[in-house]
């Protein structure tokens, strides 16, 4: 069947907990997935086509058990980010991405209770799921360890349908308000076994954060643990307001072994890759996976051999993916990012004289357009920016042409809010204000009706979701945040 269960993983499976120094077997993780099925069909109620939020701020061997139990349960997997901190300074502010979300039927989490007390202001999407869904439990407070024998024999033989809903995620909102986008287990199943050849040439692998976007799950959580060549899977939940000092100094004595890992915010690459420089660490086999534009400073990694090689992946949500990939090593380095490659004939894919891309998918054969422009040379995708055009007071804006601007003059991002006809620029370096009203005068030149509504200086890694920047966070944060 062609679904999304534990029989995808490579039987050799070894996991290595690199802080404790836990290990895991195959068998051990079969177990684990048994004991979190029973839980969630008779301790939690689970039902078939259920939505769950597994929030675990804790990347442990459970954390990939219960995705599983909650796989083979039929349950909706609900594809949300935390920012993890060791200090739970989780998580923002609710926005209509997180709304989108709803309905919830169960909510898993490990924070403990009297965290949650004390750090109430800094928690809310926990407190919101709390709220919002229909059960919510502490994985480590609230569940009753007490096993009926029967009730526990019965959870383990319950395997879902193909044509069951596995992912339930949400677009990145660019140009208005997200929408809703689901996956069937025989879709992501199709993906994750095609996306295995991505991951065929090392034996070690290493997980850093929980699933945090649409594609993480079929691009590289599942292939990787599904890969015929990789057994061994290092885990390491990174803290990501310290520097990786820490974790860098831990994989180290894997640093011969490490062949594939995925970061999923750009900034993380950099600092990655700035500890390991500063500690004398060299990844000779290292692999590093992106969903974003390879970065300057990965370029110069490969270039001095401090890693072997950088994927750069083009998807979307609504797709997966990866459609194109990016690759550099030591003798590509300097290659432009924006030339792709098409990976194969997985995707049906159709470019139309304006330089728009149709991606149809296997299994859904329904075509999606995404906002990204293409050029053909021979056989290169040659990425040329977006069209994120929307109209604010009558006029017609192309946000790709703003942050084109933004990019060239100062390092900030601009979100539009059609909702009010408001227009906000973030700059992320600090600016004085006489920097940041010339840049405000810039922009406006470029439109006859359009001002700059509100500006001010934030922090970047505050406002990903997932690789890209949530503009729908940025909005809610300058309506009501900024006067």
């Amino acid at each position: 069947m062609h679904t999304i269960t534990r029989n995808i993983i490579n039987n050799n499976f070894l996991a290595t907990h690199l802080t404790s120094g836990l290990t895991f077997t195959k068998f051990e993780l079969d177990e684990k997935i048994d004991l979190w099925k029973y839980f969630l069909k008779y301790k939690c109620h689970a039902k078939p086509q259920e939505s769950i939020v597994i929030g675990n701020q804790t990347l442990d061997i459970d954390y990939f058990a219960i995705i599983f139990a909650a796989a083979e349960l039929s349950l909706k997997i609900v594809i949300i980010d935390y920012i993890q901190s060791a200090q739970y300074k989780d998580i923002n502010f609710i926005d209509s991405k997180t709304e989108a979300l709803v309905p919830i039927d169960i909510f898993l989490h490990d924070v403990p209770a009297q965290i949650l007390k004390d750090y109430k202001d800094d928690c809310l999407k926990i407190i919101y799921y709390c709220k919002v869904a229909s059960r919510s439990y502490n994985i480590n407070e609230q569940i009753d360890q007490t096993i009926n024998l029967t009730d526990f024999n019965e959870s383990k033989s319950i395997m879902p349908k193909p044509s069951d809903i596995l992912i339930k995620a949400t677009s990145s909102g660019t140009t208005g308000k997200p929408k809703l986008i689901e996956h069937t287990h025989e879709f992501i199943h199709a993906v994750s076994n095609r996306n295995k050849k991505l991951y065929k040439s090392g034996k070690t692998a290493v997980h850093v954060k929980n699933l945090n976007h649409g594609a993480s799950a079929a691009v590289t959580l599942f292939p990787v643990l599904a890969s015929d060549s990789v057994t061994n899977h290092l885990i390491y939940g990174i803290d990501e307001d310290d520097t990786l000092d820490e974790f860098v100094n831990l994989l180290s004595k894997y640093c011969d072994t490490v062949a594939y890992m995925s970061f999923p915010y750009p900034y993380l690459v950099d600092k990655f890759l700035s500890s390991s420089k500063q500690i004398g660490v060299v990844w000779k086999n290292l692999n590093l996976v992106t969903l974003s534009y390879i970065l300057e400073s990965a370029r110069i990694a490969v270039k001095e051999k401090i890693i072997k090689r950088v994927i750069s992946i083009f998807g979307s949500t609504e797709t997966i993916g990866p459609v194109f990939t990016n690759i550099i090593d030591a003798d590509t380095w300097d290659n432009d990012p924006r030339y792709f490659n098409q990976v194969d004939d997985f995707y049906d894919i159709q470019l139309s004289k304006e330089g728009k891309i149709s991606i149809t998918p296997p299994v859904y054969n329904t075509p999606t357009v995404t906002n990204d422009y293409f050029k053909k040379e021979g056989d290169y995708f040659v990425h040329q920016g977006r069209s994120d055009l929307v109209r604010i007071n009558g006029e017609e804006i192309n946000l790709s042409t703003i942050n084109a601007i933004n990019k060239a003059n100062s390092d900030s991002y601009v979100v539009i809010d059609t909702l009010n006809h408001c227009l906000y620029i973030a700059f992320w370096t600090d600016l004085t204000h006489t920097e940041m009203n010339n840049f405000k005068q810039e922009v406006e030149s470029q439109f006859k009706r359009v001002t700059v509504n509100k500006m001010t200086v934030l922090v970047k890694q505050s406002f990903y979701y997932g690789i890209k920047i949530d503009n729908e966070l940025l909005r809610e944060y300058f309506r009501n945040h900024i006067d």
